[in-house]
């Protein structure tokens, strides 16, 4: 079966990633969609640029049009959320994700995921066979309702 070697060179292969050259910190960049089985009312999707690490990090997101609709940003024990309506601060960056998206993404594991490690969280299952070509696609199957997220990385 000649499948087999494919994978595992795929599994191997690493996803577009810039390096800011003034704080060394990881970065990415591309589109993020979240499709919830509760109907399109729940769905989510946004331009992203995402920096750092799982503990002191942000994440901006756009709109269509390329303009910011709102900024995360996360060290240990605090988060902020700043929009065009609002700011917000927590010591829970889960709490902020849902205040922007109506759902919790796993935020930290992006940053495996994106590396092609395959990051376990309780409820999500990350597919990180298209990883060389810049996508990931992870499923949420609990808490209900289901939810999938779909990461398309630019080149």
């Amino acid at each position: 079966m000649l499948l087999g070697p494919a994978v595992l060179l795929a599994a191997c292969a690493q996803p577009p990633l810039r390096e800011h050259a003034m704080s060394g910190e990881d970065s990415w960049s591309g589109r993020l969609g979240l499709q919830v089985d509760e109907g399109t009312d729940k769905s989510f999707s946004a331009g992203f640029d995402l920096s750092g690490n799982a503990d002191r990090g942000s994440l901006t997101l756009y709109n269509p049009l390329g303009n910011v609709m709102a900024t995360l940003r996360w060290s240990p024990g605090v988060a902020s959320l700043d929009s065009p309506d609002q700011q917000l601060e927590s010591d829970s960056l889960s709490a902020l994700v849902v205040q922007l998206t109506g759902n919790d993404l796993p935020i930290q594991a992006l940053f495996g995921w994106l590396k092609g490690v395959d990051v376990k969280v309780t409820g999500w299952e990350a597919d990180l066979s298209r990883i060389d070509s810049g996508r990931i696609v992870a499923t949420r199957f609990s808490p209900l309702p289901g939810a999938v997220l779909r990461i398309v990385l630019n080149r």
